[in-house]
């Protein structure tokens, strides 16, 4: 489908209870009742927005940049009302996009839009200013209402908002991990306890249930669109590959009632593939694709979801994994190298690996999910 090859291109870029319970978890206070944070998040939306190309290039680089450049201050000012809305939205407990059900006219657009996380960017940069300046609580307080929006981006969402929601929160995992030394042990022990109350991330498979539905939603009124018997060339127009089309005129002979009711009895196959894809890692891979060759003939709208789904498993474990190893490195700044190796890696035999590297130090995990950059915490600025 032209929808998954748009997918293919988001997930391959490398990606530097829930949504309920966030918002006490975003800043040290008790949460506050409110509007719809959708609204104040619409608003910064709009700061985004007004950013000039060579400005949206800059910050995609943000990592990089030295905290001392001067535009860095020239951006801060110009998002300081972007960033109060975040810190307030993050403080309200509604979050509503009133988007309903997924269709493709939404994807690139509102929260669906990656340049989105310009606004979880332009906080990290703010966070290492603060952190600079001995401003601990307004750091975590940045970062902490930017992995808000990261994650009501991506909470229930289809695979796209996954991507945008691991996109975000490594991006403010790694700004930590830059300010760990500065934060002294008061700001190690606030971290601490922000990150005791952190839920941790959907699961893989709960990606399953909305892009189903966007998947299903998006073919049917093309099928409607189309005479009772699909002719050769309009499977393609449906927005269906080859493989797709071939196994299910196999399946239906091409007869448009045969094909909505085998779509609307895709539901178990759709739950199956969910399983799989939450099974323990060493053997997850091998149940998907066992899933993808067995159901290829029966199932192939299920089955083509495969690849694009171990995507989203790869961008949940990094997730996991940045977590862990912030938690690693709160240890090695606090209390030393010995309690960094009581730490273990959740995708290893044993604690993470350590590159002591002067003025900072490389954690580095052992999942390897095939992808660049490796996952890994760099603890203290670099350079």
């Amino acid at each position: 489908m032209l929808r998954r090859h748009l997918l293919r291109t988001w997930i391959a870029t490398p990606l530097i209870g829930w949504l309920r319970l966030w918002p006490r978890f975003a800043s040290a206070g008790a949460p506050i009742d409110g509007p719809n944070a959708a609204e104040a998040y619409r608003k910064a939306f709009v700061w985004v927005k007004g950013l000039r190309p060579e400005e949206s290039a800059w910050l995609r680089k943000s990592e990089a940049i030295a905290i001392e450049d001067r535009q860095v201050e020239t951006i801060l000012k110009q998002a300081r009302p972007a960033l109060r809305a975040i810190r307030e939205a993050a403080k309200s407990d509604r979050c509503d996009w009133g988007t309903g059900t997924v269709t493709s006219e939404m994807l690139g657009k509102g929260h669906f839009d990656a340049s989105n996380l310009n606004l979880i960017r332009v906080a990290c940069l703010s966070a290492r200013r603060h952190s600079r300046a001995g401003r601990t609580r307004d750091a975590l307080d940045d970062l902490f209402a930017g992995l808000t929006l990261a994650h009501r981006i991506g909470t229930g969402g289809v695979l796209i908002s996954r991507s945008l929601e691991c996109g975000g929160e490594i991006a403010a995992f790694q700004t930590l991990g830059r300010i760990l030394p500065g934060l002294g042990r008061d700001g190690l022990d606030d971290l601490s306890r922000r990150l005791d109350a952190l839920p941790p991330p959907e699961p893989a498979s709960a990606v399953i249930g909305p892009e189903s539905r966007f998947i299903l939603g998006y073919l049917r009124p093309k099928l409607e669109a189309v005479g009772p018997t699909i002719e050769d060339d309009e499977w393609a127009k449906i927005g269906l590959d080859a493989e797709e089309a071939a196994a299910l005129k196999t399946l239906t002979g091409g007869d448009r009632e045969k094909l909505l009711r085998h779509l609307e009895a895709t539901g178990p196959a759709f739950a199956e593939l969910a399983r799989r894809l939450d099974l323990p890692r060493p053997g997850c891979r091998a149940a998907l694709d066992e899933f993808a060759r067995t159901e290829q003939a029966t199932q192939p709208i299920v089955a083509g979801l495969v690849e694009n789904a171990w995507g989203i498993r790869h961008v949940v474990d990094r997730m996991k994994a940045m977590r862990s190893m912030l938690r690693a490195g709160i240890a090695l700044v606090r209390d030393g190298e010995a309690a960094f190796r009581a730490v273990p890696d959740p995708f290893g035999t044993g604690p993470f690996g350590l590159e002591r590297r002067g003025k900072s130090d490389l954690i580095r995990s052992a999942l390897d999910d095939g992808r660049k950059p490796e996952v890994s915490l760099s603890v203290g600025e670099e350079g």
